[in-house]
């Protein structure tokens, strides 16, 4: 069953990584995460990959203090495989098909980012083997707050997606909609993965 976990929890983060690749080739706006490090790697003239690992090590050092139970395998893999992957796969894919400018691929593409990052989050987030320092900020927040999960991530997700936009990271319509409706999205398919997961434990169990 850990292994099966841990395997959620991957692909999840590879989900993510396609899915910020998604709204960068998309040139619609991105999601509120990547609208932050965008706007900082701008500022500084950072690879995006690389200014995404330092600004999510700086906050594993806060969820390490406030809840260290999210910390797990999967925030290694979110940490170190998200940006660096999704740049890899820009530069592949811009190198081979060129730039997207047509708009109806470009509608396209953003609905399988928002399908893809919701997605992502879910699995990892279930699989309960770790989740991005990003992602377990809601989590804590809501904790804290006694707010829920859906508006405890749309309250951080606005407020990240501001602080991106003042530092010269373009928004567009994905902004807006991951800022306020991707919280529901991801609990959405949390509840699905659940599920899932719940079967699969009873039946591991059933067998031993």
């Amino acid at each position: 069953m850990k292994k099966i976990k841990i395997t959620y929890s991957l692909i999840g983060t590879i989900f993510i990584a396609m899915a910020v690749t998604a709204f960068r080739l998309a040139s619609l706006g991105t999601d509120p995460y990547t609208t932050f490090n965008l706007g900082f790697s701008i500022v500084l003239n950072m690879e995006f990959g690389i200014f995404l690992m330092y600004s999510s090590l700086l906050m594993l050092i806060y969820v390490f203090f406030a809840n260290r139970a999210l910390i797990g395998i999967g925030t290694i893999f979110n940490i170190f495989i998200v940006g660096n992957l999704s740049d890899v796969f820009v530069n592949l894919i811009t190198s081979t098909l060129g730039t997207f400018e047509g708009l109806p691929i470009r509608i396209f593409i953003s609905i399988l980012g928002i399908l893809f990052l919701s997605m992502g989050a879910a699995l990892y987030i279930e699989a309960k083997e770790g989740v991005a320092p990003y992602d377990a900020m809601p989590i804590i927040l809501a904790e804290k707050a006694g707010l829920s999960y859906r508006l405890a991530r749309v309250i951080i997700d606005v407020s990240i997606t501001v602080i991106g936009f003042l530092l010269g990271a373009g928004l567009g319509v994905n902004t807006v909609i991951t800022a306020f409706f991707l919280g529901p999205f991801i609990q959405f398919f949390r509840d699905i993965f659940k599920k899932d997961l719940d079967t699969r434990a009873l039946n591991y169990s059933s067998k031993k």
